[in-house]
């Protein structure tokens, strides 16, 4: 169906943390999750512990909105900005073409 990706982008974005998240990754660049962690510490954020921050950056990862990279055993997260920029493009092609797709 048309709605899913725009379900799911918007579902995606609908989470403090995930918007923190992604905050963090466009100020700092790469983050590790326990980077991350320790930004989170002393915020008024109620899912801050590493698991909840590990499945936050999943979440955001399976949107293509976060890109992971090894080197050794840590794993380094930054913000993919063209990959968001093409997701808000695509729904407002979405909304600019609806006239034409409802007649």
């Amino acid at each position: 169906m048309i709605y899913t990706q725009y379900i799911y982008l918007f579902k995606c974005l609908s989470h403090r943390s995930r918007l923190r998240l992604m905050e963090l990754l466009a100020a700092h660049g790469e983050m590790t999750v326990s980077q991350i962690v320790e930004a989170f510490q002393g915020e008024d954020i109620e899912d801050r512990d590493p698991s909840t921050i590990s499945r936050n950056l999943t979440i955001l990862r399976q949107q293509g909105f976060v890109t992971p990279r090894r080197e050794g055993q840590t794993k380094y997260y930054s913000l993919n900005v063209a990959k968001i920029e093409e997701a808000f493009g695509s729904f407002l092609q979405f909304l600019r073409t609806a006239k034409t797709r409802l007649k």
